[in-house]
């Protein structure tokens, strides 16, 4: 039977976790649910609970597509192809233009109805933007993590397929196979060779045009291959 602590059922479709929070994805065939659950003191859960609840409240909308826990705040997009962002909004991680606070979901200033993924760290946000033709990454945050220029927050190219967030770093996958990275570099977590961090993309070590999927964790990185083998660099402590 189902417990109060739990919505149950059979129909998830996908789960994120951040720091202290967790938001999840149900999909019926018709509502696409968005449930939350966890620690609410920045407001990272959009909904009216402080400071937290164990018990998964759902946000506003039957539309969610894809989303994405991250610090102290949180990252989503609908079904129409919008994004939208909620939570801590300290160094503009949340893309609004500002760096307040907020407690319900919110769109981010950059617009658009053909976001594909997003990506939510620890002191900034990575988007991918796609419209068929141009396959865009959008970054918004702390400024020497985003490997772009300062007046931009766009990172340069038109053909990024898959991304993912470090603690502060990026790494993404291009639609070539080639695989970058960006950002703090905290014990080699961007698999460049050494220890330098890099405010722009940079390829790995590694190099190869048979990329597939990037993940990023605190201070390590873990990627796939098309072949099916699994990489992995950085901080190796804990195994």
């Amino acid at each position: 039977s189902q417990s109060r602590y739990s919505v149950g059922g059979t129909n998830w479709k996908q789960v994120s976790a951040g720091d202290n929070h967790t938001i999840a994805l149900k999909d019926d065939g018709v509502n696409k649910e968005l449930y939350v659950f966890g620690n609410s003191t920045a407001q990272q859960l959009g909904i009216y609970y402080a400071p937290g609840t164990s018990v998964p409240g759902a946000l506003e909308g039957t539309n969610w597509k894809q989303v994405s826990a991250g610090n102290v705040h949180t990252t989503a997009v609908k079904t129409d192809g919008t994004l939208w962002t909620w939570g801590y909004g300290v160094n503009g991680r949340l893309g609004t233009n500002d760096t307040t606070l907020k407690s319900t979901p919110v769109t981010t200033f950059a617009g658009g109805t053909n976001w594909k993924q997003v990506s939510a760290g620890n002191v900034h946000t990575i988007a991918l933007k796609d419209d068929g033709v141009n396959k865009e990454l959008y970054v918004f945050g702390k400024k020497e993590f985003l490997g772009i220029e300062k007046d931009s927050w766009k990172v340069e190219g038109t053909n990024w397929k898959q991304i993912d967030i470090g603690y502060q770093y990026s790494a993404a996958v291009k639609t070539d196979g080639t695989l970058w990275t960006w950002g703090r570099n905290f014990y080699g977590g961007l698999g460049i060779g050494d220890e330098g961090s890099k405010t722009t993309p940079v390829t790995t070590f590694a190099g190869g045009t048979d990329w597939k999927q990037v993940s990023c964790g605190y201070k390590n990185t873990a990627a796939v291959k098309t072949d099916g083998t699994l990489w992995t660099w950085g901080y190796g402590s804990y195994g």
